[in-house]
């Protein structure tokens, strides 16, 4: 069984390649799940970045115009994970997508800029493909 540096190593080998190795990808994902105490974290920078801060801040002001309170505290929560991760975007200089072991925990710094990263991200997340 591979260590978590060994299986980070692979998958960041994975990201760019010309054609994905379904099987190999498969492989890791099920010697991730049978590490230890396998801890996978996906960091989607993707997701929340300066275009959706911007959104969900003109949400929150519309929310607050209506009095929609409940809708309020809910735009707020989501706008305040959105700039904890633009933040670190760019503290970090994050440009490219890629996977960091840390001692028992897998972080795949998400930016949707690799070439393999939707279809990675689909099978270690179940996330659904959008059609080719």
């Amino acid at each position: 069984m591979k260590n978590l540096i060994e299986i980070a190593d692979q998958l960041n080998m994975l990201l760019n390649t010309d054609s994905l190795d379904i099987p190999l990808l498969n492989k890791l994902a099920l010697e991730l799940s049978q590490t230890s105490s396998p801890h996978i974290k996906l960091l989607d920078f993707e997701k929340y970045n300066e275009e959706n801060l911007a959104k969900l801040t003109a949400e929150k002001f519309a929310r607050l115009k209506e009095q929609d309170f409940e809708a309020l505290a809910n735009a707020r929560d989501q706008e305040k994970e959105c700039l904890k991760y633009t933040k670190f975007q760019k503290y970090f200089k994050l440009k490219n997508s890629f996977f960091y072991p840390e001692e028992d925990k897998l972080f795949y710094f998400y930016l949707g800029t690799e070439k393999n990263d939707k279809e990675i991200k689909s099978i270690l997340f179940g996330d659904k493909l959008p059609n080719r």
